[in-house]
């Protein structure tokens, strides 16, 4: 048993995300990524690799254990997301167990996409670099004749290569990746932070 996916897309589902993701930035990952890679890169989305009468949390674990890397899709409504913690920890799990994010090997196995303000990630998210896609977290057919949607594709594909990268230097397959210990991996660094407090004065 072996790898089965490059990229596991981790997100927070909601109709604008879902959207974004499947009409915008997974046509061009797919070819970026691809070119970059020399080959065609595989990835998985639970929209499109959970079929009907599947155990979704048994099909998550193992789509999750079988991927090089994760991007996940940063906003802080993602960190309100027991499953989408879950699947960002197990992979920062794997990350540490293999020796990633050290001062002699500072690349991971997370490669996350914000789309939001991160004032509100977590400081273990704050601690990881991420591609800057706020601008272009729009929706509806506009955008793409946008110039901003060409800078999106500039974005991106220059992106494609650090991907491939973290592909590329994967370590090798472990088969204890399927077992549950790693599903209920601790994700309290996660969490999200508590919301400020906002006073509003209301108008004479």
């Amino acid at each position: 048993m072996t790898y089965a996916h490059d990229i596991f897309i981790s997100y927070m589902h909601d109709p604008q995300m879902e959207s974004w993701i499947h009409v915008h930035l997974l046509p061009f990952i797919r070819t970026f990524i691809g070119n970059a890679l020399n080959r065609p890169a595989t990835i998985f989305v639970d929209r499109e690799g959970i079929s009907s009468g599947v155990s979704w949390p048994l099909k998550l674990q193992e789509a999750i254990a079988k991927s090089r890397c994760l991007v996940p899709i940063w906003s802080p409504l993602y960190f309100h997301s027991e499953w989408c913690r879950r699947e960002c920890a197990s992979m920062l799990l794997r990350e540490h167990q293999a020796g990633f994010r050290t001062p002699t090997n500072p690349q991971g196995l997370v490669v996350p996409i914000n789309v939001f303000d991160g004032e509100f990630f977590p400081p273990k998210a704050r601690d990881i670099s991420w591609i800057d896609c706020q601008r272009f977290w729009l929706v509806g057919e506009g955008f793409s004749k946008t110039e901003r949607y060409v800078e999106f594709q500039d974005i991106l594909r220059s992106w494609a290569c650090d991907v491939a990268t973290v592909i590329h230097n994967a370590p090798e397959w472990q088969h204890t990746w399927l077992s549950d210990d790693w599903l209920r991996t601790d994700d309290q660094d996660l969490r999200p932070v508590p919301t400020r407090n906002f006073s509003f004065t209301g108008l004479e």
